[in-house]
């Protein structure tokens, strides 16, 4: 498992920083400003992958003190349920502050049941029903994560850029 988790973490860390690069790149060559949906995508991807990294690495670091893994498991399927739910709060609230035709209700719904899923699987391993507790849960829950800020930097990437013409000269 901590090969899994060593390969989510360099995918994850990879991911935001070619994504964060492509996409100021693309940002800035088309308008130089961003609209307020983009800079909420771009958000959203960092702190996805930059979490992903971070819960990947973790259970190292905790070996490291010498928590013994039937305690381990445990301990880290809770704290990544605790993120889910703040984050899900939280994103929630965010979104309610932006343009509803500039988001895409399929993929928001995606992501909601994918953020859904991931706590379940950490409630039921943490309670060690139907899903033993373990690394597995967790692995899943990272897995997620990383998917998360895929899915964020291509609906970055693929949503229209909108060129402001403000100032322009009109079309003959």
């Amino acid at each position: 498992m901590e090969e899994q988790l060593g390969v989510l973490a360099e995918i994850s860390v990879g991911l935001v920083g070619f994504s964060s690069i492509v996409v100021v790149f693309r940002r800035r060559s088309s308008t130089g400003a961003w609209k307020p949906e983009d800079a909420f995508r771009f958000k959203l991807m960092l702190e996805a992958g930059l979490a992903a990294g971070l819960f990947a690495i973790l259970p190292a670091a905790i070996m490291g003190l010498g928590v013994p893994p039937n305690r381990l498991w445990p301990s880290l399927c809770a704290l990544l349920l605790g993120y889910e739910l703040i984050d899900l709060v939280a994103k929630r609230r965010q979104l309610a502050r932006l343009p509803r035709e500039s988001l895409s209700r399929v993929l928001n719904i995606f992501v909601g049941i994918g953020k859904v899923c991931v706590m379940v699987v950490q409630v039921l391993s943490i309670a060690d029903w139907l899903v033993p507790r373990g690394p597995g849960a967790y692995v899943f829950g990272v897995t997620w994560l990383t998917v998360y800020s895929g899915l964020t930097f291509y609906r970055l990437a693929t949503a229209p850029l909108v060129i402001s013409t403000a100032g322009a000269p009109p079309d003959d």
